[in-house]
């Protein structure tokens, strides 16, 4: 039987990426230095072929996927929005890194919540709703092959929720541009949602499988 591979992919840069000011739902653009790294990806390494691609409903997901894929059918997915963070939308982590509340938040403390926040659980459990919902409509319409262009903490809930191995969020941490292979199998699909995390994208060497122990980075999406 045939199996269904999604392509997780981060959105380039923003402003706010490169001053480490942390945007959550605010809708901003790809920077220039944004858009020319993806332009120096496309010429450097090779994206696989899909034949749809969904993507965040914010401008900087749905830039990246007209760069990266111009001749696909695009379908915006609400619940693949990056989560608000309230009170900390536009702050940088420069400024607030010896606030006691912001390091508890920025460390995951489900005790603390930034005033009009999206709650975690709520936030992980629309992320792995997104992915069960592309997976269920990929397979209902035979489309064995679709892109997901989101932020990087989205791809981090999906993964952490349905993939094997088996690892943290924050160890799904991935550059603008980047991301991972994953793969359905119908047939253990339909007794439990699982995906399985085969290689990293884009194809950067022979040896792109994945190992939980070589991340990209190490700092959250801000």
């Amino acid at each position: 039987m045939k199996t269904y591979k999604l392509y997780l992919i981060r959105h380039g840069l923003t402003r706010a990426n490169l001053e480490g000011i942390y945007c959550g739902s605010t809708d901003l653009p790809l920077c220039d230095e944004g858009r020319e790294r993806l332009d120096e990806m496309l010429d450097e390494y090779s994206y696989p072929f899909v034949e749809w691609v969904f993507s965040s409903p914010l401008l900087r997901a749905k830039q990246t996927a007209e760069i990266l894929y111009p001749d696909c059918e695009h379908i915006e997915f609400e619940n693949l929005r990056e989560a608000s963070f309230g009170e900390y939308e536009g702050v940088s982590f420069e400024a607030m890194k010896s606030d006691d509340n912001f390091q508890k938040w920025v460390t995951g403390n489900p005790k603390f919540l930034p005033k009009g926040a999206e709650p975690l659980d709520s936030f992980y459990r629309r992320c792995t709703a997104a992915a069960t919902s592309i997976v269920d409509m990929m397979m209902r319409s035979g489309v064995h092959s679709a892109a997901i262009i989101t932020h990087s903490s989205v791809i981090g809930n999906i993964l952490s929720s349905l993939a094997y191995p088996k690892a943290a969020p924050y160890d799904w941490v991935c550059d603008g541009g980047y991301g991972y292979e994953v793969i359905a199998d119908p047939t253990l699909y339909m007794r439990e949602p699982v995906l399985e995390v085969t290689r990293k994208i884009p194809d950067i060497s022979e040896n792109s499988y994945y190992d939980p122990e070589d991340t990209y980075m190490d700092e959250d999406d801000i």
